[in-house]
């Protein structure tokens, strides 16, 4: 029989059911008017449909989380003319409206939102304000939302308003006591357009027109485009749309904008252990987003992934961790679970200028020279794993199904445990032999790590046996979790990881 040198940890990470890479972009706050009635027909007002479903359509493509707020929090209500469904078939054919209306989970959330006094900005990449009919009685003279755009708007970060919602810079000032747009470019509800709504209906809609209040500010310069076409506006930070057709495109404006505001976040490029693939970090990698950018790599031969592996090893994946991070403006955090701790440590001699810092989460930490399975082998004293099954040439090695729960994640939920059994793939043996190349360009790269102590894969002596041999980690943080912190404890996980200096 072709010898193999056993190793004695298992590295498998949580899977998820779900699509993966989904919505870990951070998150968009959207504000919608809480429902009011028109003193200028005697209709019950609030929301226009399509001022907050097609930018959340856009936000939610572009991976972002979105939450909904309204000044007194609770139940939104949406004018009749936008509803799809409304007798009058003005909005008929907006499909996207009518999907979200069709889905009970989405119009869930408009009937608890969140009470603007209750957000904390600071966990927004960006903000929205929908308009509708509410907006210019429920909006207009609303001190606490003026001060909150201003005060999200200073931060620099994108800050957008819509059709009627763009009332509100009729009157918010910046803390010098000039308005906001001063000497900006914006767009809201045209005139134009009023006058159509005012002779569909026989009647005079609005107590006020948002562009003839706008011309008569001083030093500001309100546009507009033709009469209900898609169009928006961007000075700056401050991101305007015309009316209900323009949500999208200014939506895409807040995308792109948030693309280019990238550079203000820490970007964290995490990279999965083995028998493992990107869902991984599916506990952690929204919330972490939250105030970060947040890279998950998949592994060639991992997952989904149709690699040989067979064929695959250490500088397969090494390539590819690398290849993404050089992807990036700046340096990165480099983390690295189980397995992956070997990785990490290989990219970091290759590219250290483009590591601000290392983090092994009960993962591998090797020195010049050594392998997983070696550093295994050294550990055990060369004692096989009876739990290990390898393919016929021995190049894929793969856990008995009945072992996987216990040994990798026995304080996991019974789900995850189906889970992790469920989505087991062979591990190319290759990656687990191949050794490291390290020299002192390794070691002046900042290192910590993150310790398992109930761990049953990488056992806790090993973790501390690793990290006293390396002899240049900085700060080491522990956790009384199995092998999956990130899964078992994933709010505590994502304080520790962000809270490295």
């Amino acid at each position: 029989m072709k010898k193999f040198i056993f190793l004695s940890a298992i590295f498998i990470s949580s899977h998820l059911l779900g699509q993966h890479n989904a919505g870990n972009n951070g998150k968009v706050l959207m504000i919608a008017s809480n429902p009011s009635v028109s003193q200028q027909t005697g209709w019950p007002i609030g929301v226009w449909y399509a001022e907050l479903t097609h930018p959340y359509w856009i936000f939610s493509e572009a991976g972002y989380t979105v939450d909904i707020t309204s000044p007194e929090g609770g139940e939104i209500k949406f004018d009749a003319f936008s509803d799809p469904e409304d007798e009058s078939q003005y909005a008929a054919f907006d499909y996207v409206s009518l999907g979200f209306k069709k889905d009970s989970a989405l119009m869930a959330r408009t009937k608890n939102t969140i009470k603007l006094s209750n957000v904390n900005p600071d966990d927004y990449k960006a903000i929205f304000v929908c308009g509708g009919q509410g907006p210019m009685y429920t909006f207009i003279n609303n001190k606490e939302l003026h001060d909150f755009f201003t005060a999200f708007y200073l931060t620099g970060k994108p800050t957008a308003a819509i059709c009627h919602g763009t009332c509100i810079l009729l009157k918010t000032k910046l803390p010098n006591g000039k308005l906001l747009v001063d000497g900006k470019k914006w767009t809201g509800f045209a005139a134009s357009e009023e006058q159509y709504a005012d002779n569909y209906v026989g009647l005079k809609i609005q107590p006020f027109r948002v562009e003839d209040e706008a011309k008569k500010l001083p030093n500001t310069h309100y546009v507009s485009g033709p009469p209900f076409s898609a169009f928006a506006v961007k000075d700056g930070n401050l991101i305007t749309g015309q009316q209900q057709n323009s949500g999208a495109a200014a939506a895409e404006l807040v995308v792109k904008a948030l693309t280019e505001d990238r550079k203000r976040y820490p970007t964290y490029v995490l990279v999965h252990g083995a028998w493992s693939d990107e869902s991984a970090w599916g506990f952690v990698r929204n919330s972490l987003a939250v105030h970060a950018n947040v890279i998950v790599v998949n592994l060639p031969a991992h997952g989904i992934d149709l690699t040989d592996g067979k064929k695959t090893g250490l500088a397969d994946y090494v390539k590819n961790v690398t290849r993404v991070i050089n992807q990036q403006p700046g340096k990165v955090i480099l983390v690295g679970h189980s397995m992956a701790g070997m990785i990490i440590s290989q990219v970091a001699e290759n590219i250290p200028a483009k590591i601000k810092k290392l983090v092994y989460v009960s993962a591998y930490l090797p020195k010049n020279g050594e392998s997983a399975a070696g550093i295994t082998n050294q550990f055990l004293n060369n004692k096989p794993i009876e739990a290990f099954q390898f393919n016929e040439d021995y190049s894929l090695v793969s856990i008995k199904k009945e072992a996987i729960p216990a040994v990798v994640c026995a304080d996991c939920s019974d789900d995850m445990k189906d889970i992790l059994v469920k989505y087991h793939k062979a591990e190319p043996v290759k990656g687990l032999n191949d050794k490291v190349v390290l020299s002192a360009k390794f070691s002046g790269v900042p290192k910590y790590y993150i310790a398992t102590t109930q761990d049953n894969a990488v056992p806790y002596a090993l973790q501390k046996q690793m990290i006293r041999n390396n002899g240049t980690v900085r700060k080491v943080y522990e956790m009384k979790t199995s092998h999956l912190p990130f899964v078992v404890q994933p709010q505590q996980f994502v304080e520790i990881l962000t809270g490295i200096e």
